[in-house]
């Protein structure tokens, strides 16, 4: 975990006085004249900077995986968020026979068949005994319903499998 450097500047009583001594020929060396120091400052080493490195690279990391979660949580939402499909089935044969079988193609294909449809009957010209969802593929499923009705529509909620 980092730690961090509680830095400190180099207090002195002149900051900006310089001493300067006459080498000859019009040479002179200028030599920083600070007077008494008043707080020495935080050493500039390897150690301090290099913890600041460490605390950068953790900074990162942290960055990372709060990336990370924050996708996961949008990929959650949107597997609970799901598709909703309108079907309208029609059975020919006579009750108790059922051909209103019909392939429901997924408006956005799914990653894996693990997804839950749930069945609502909207309209029906009859009784409705129930639906059946079944077949499940990475891109479509089969709905049936049972009944004595000739005409249903079906609403259809298609919640997970994306991720």
């Amino acid at each position: 975990m980092y730690i961090p450097v509680l830095w400190q500047d180099r207090i002195v009583e002149h900051p900006r006085r310089v001493a300067v001594t006459d080498l000859g020929n019009g040479v002179k060396e200028w030599a920083p004249d600070p007077g008494e120091v008043i707080q020495r400052g935080t050493q500039q080493s390897s150690t301090n900077f290099g913890n600041m490195d460490f605390g950068l690279v953790e900074n990162a990391l942290i960055v990372g995986l709060l990336g990370t979660n924050l996708r996961y949580v949008q990929d959650t939402v949107d597997n609970l968020r799901g598709q909703i499909l309108n079907v309208a089935l029609t059975n020919t044969l006579k009750y108790p026979a059922s051909n209103a079988e019909k392939t429901i193609a997924l408006p956005q294909m799914v990653n894996n068949t693990d997804y839950e449809v749930t069945a609502e009957v909207v309209t029906a010209d009859g009784p409705v005994e129930r639906v059946e969802v079944y077949g499940k593929a990475l891109n479509a499923f089969k709905v049936n319903y049972y009944g004595s009705a000739k005409n249903v529509t079906v609403k259809l909620h298609v919640i997970g499998g994306l991720y």
